[in-house]
């Protein structure tokens, strides 16, 4: 008999089962791979309108808009068209903004999700955030307002926040707020201080802004001013009439005491001092020091002594006015 030829098919076999389990092997790997990736979410983000900024209360009040697509290959589907689901039907990260307080949604929160397995999760909010704001060069401050946003959630995968390489984040050229100036906005993925000792990565959408102060100037310091010369009449009455000196200085400080009045729910309410606090106390101060000098320069008149008084109010219409300027340059410029 002739020699027997070698069984290649039971070989061929053992070489597909080989080859098989180094698939199934290597497709477990990057399944494992898949599970442990972050899960990239895209984010763009619109402010339509600021209505107000209150700096007292340390909040502004925004309408915004934010839109996140991700792509989860689970929810892929036959399509053709896209279909809606509920968010809570699915297994999606959640978003929020660390700084909203009192908000209105008027969205539902539905996704879109894509044939491809794209998702796409629509936010719109309109409402109060919070912002701490370094107030001391008020009213000649500019400050940066952020929207802070995080995602939570039960996933088995981190969560990353991007900036939309293909929307770009947006804000509104017309905006509702009249005292503010827009000077720039960004939107950038960065660590949020959620404490001193505890941070975590979120999308950061910021504008800063600059005040208005015009406003104040009119309305505010110039008066100031007034009131504050109006005191410096009585180093020009001689100092024989100390009624009509005495009655100069005390309606100059009435009225600022009216103005201190009607200009106390106008500044923030904080525990430091502001450029605007600093030169009203100096103005308070220079208006109760020509009260003490009108005081001075009576009981020189009556105690015979009037070219003391004289001299008293001869140099106080220098270093009153002098001194102001001095005092309102350092405190506003």
């Amino acid at each position: 008999m002739g020699t027997p030829l070698p069984n290649y098919s039971y070989a061929f076999t053992r070489v597909l089962v080989l080859f098989a389990v180094l698939v199934g092997a290597f497709n477990s790997h990057a399944l494992a791979e898949d599970a442990d990736a972050p899960l990239l979410v895209y984010v763009t983000v619109g402010v339509l309108d600021i209505d107000e900024i209150n700096s007292a209360e340390q909040r502004f009040t925004a309408n915004y808009f934010a839109l996140f697509r991700w792509l989860d290959p689970a929810l892929a589907h036959d399509g053709p068209e896209t279909i809606r689901r509920n968010i809570g039907d699915i297994k999606a990260p959640r978003f929020l903004l660390l700084n909203q307080q009192r908000t209105w949604s008027s969205l539902l929160n539905v996704v879109d999700i894509k044939p491809s397995g794209e998702v796409v999760f629509r936010q719109r909010l309109w409402g109060d955030f919070s912002q701490p704001l370094r107030l001391h060069d008020f009213p000649f401050d500019t400050h940066t307002f952020e929207l802070p946003m995080v995602s939570f959630g039960d996933l088995d995968q981190e969560v990353i926040l991007m900036p939309d390489p293909e929307r770009e984040s947006i804000i509104a050229d017309n905006l509702s707020v009249a005292d503010w100036r827009i000077l720039g906005y960004k939107a950038e993925l960065r660590d949020i201080k959620l404490t001193n000792e505890v941070a975590r990565q979120g999308f950061v959408f910021s504008f800063e802004a600059e005040r208005i102060f015009t406003h104040y100037v009119v309305k505010y310091i110039i008066p100031l001013f007034l009131i504050v010369m109006m005191s410096w009449v009585v180093f020009w009455i001689d100092p024989t009439e100390a009624g009509s000196q005495l009655s100069v200085a005390v309606t100059a400080t009435l009225t600022l005491i009216a103005y201190h009045i009607a200009l106390a729910g106008k500044l923030p309410d904080i525990s430091y001092l502001t450029r605007m606090d600093i030169f009203l106390f100096c103005s308070t101060l220079l208006v109760f020091a020509a009260l003490v000098e009108v005081v001075v320069t009576s009981r020189l008149a009556r105690s015979d002594r009037i070219d003391l008084a004289r001299k008293y109010d001869f140099y106080s219409r220098m270093v009153f006015p002098v001194t102001y300027l001095a005092a309102a340059g350092w405190a506003l410029l």
